[in-house]
């Protein structure tokens, strides 16, 4: 068979797609894989000295689009951002604790010193937080109940011992007190 030029350089191309199908989606793609809101892809080249966040993976996008992610969230230390968001909270224990972090963590993320993806989990997290503290205010409204019906009982128990025990002394004491003016009946009158 005779293929025009361009066709022979693509070739060694068609033949190793025959060969292995899917060798194309195992390759490391040159081109950059960022994508905008549309769905359409940047065709510049990979920057190879850009790393993401770990390390290990290999860099993805372009010169200009790694530029833009760095400048997208600007590099804050984290030990000085945990205690910007922790402000006043000393535990996670009331929901008024919840409500100001949450309330420090709009505000970081309006400054921009936070990831959005970041701030979302963040939120995800104080919601979980949220939900359980409410079960366990139930648990904490449920086991009183339980426990002073209980404590009642008890008490209750040892009110009725109590009175029966001071009941048989009285009738020991009135008996014993009967029992003298019976034998010698000139004491009693």
């Amino acid at each position: 068979m005779h293929f025009p030029y361009f066709l022979t350089s693509l070739l060694p191309y068609l033949e190793s797609r025959k060969a292995n199908p899917m060798s194309s989606k195992q390759n490391f793609a040159p081109q950059c894989q960022y994508q905008n809101a549309r769905g359409q892809r940047c065709h510049m080249l990979i920057d190879e000295h850009h790393r993401s966040a770990n390390a290990a993976a290999r860099p993805t996008l372009c010169a200009y689009h790694a530029q833009r992610l760095k400048a997208a969230v600007p590099v804050v230390d984290p030990e000085v951002l945990a205690a910007e968001l922790l402000t006043d909270i000393d535990s996670f224990t009331t929901a008024d604790e919840v409500n100001l972090f949450l309330g420090n963590l709009v505000r970081q993320l309006a400054r921009k010193r936070i990831a959005r993806r970041d701030a979302i989990a963040l939120a995800y997290i104080s919601q979980l937080i949220l939900t359980s503290q409410t079960a366990m205010a139930r648990q904490r409204a449920d086991e009183p109940e339980t426990e002073s019906v209980a404590v009642l009982d008890s008490l209750i128990a040892g009110l009725r011992q109590r009175s029966s025990e001071l009941a048989s002394r009285a009738n020991q004491q009135s008996a014993a007190a009967v029992a003298p003016s019976i034998d010698n009946p000139q004491r009693a009158a």
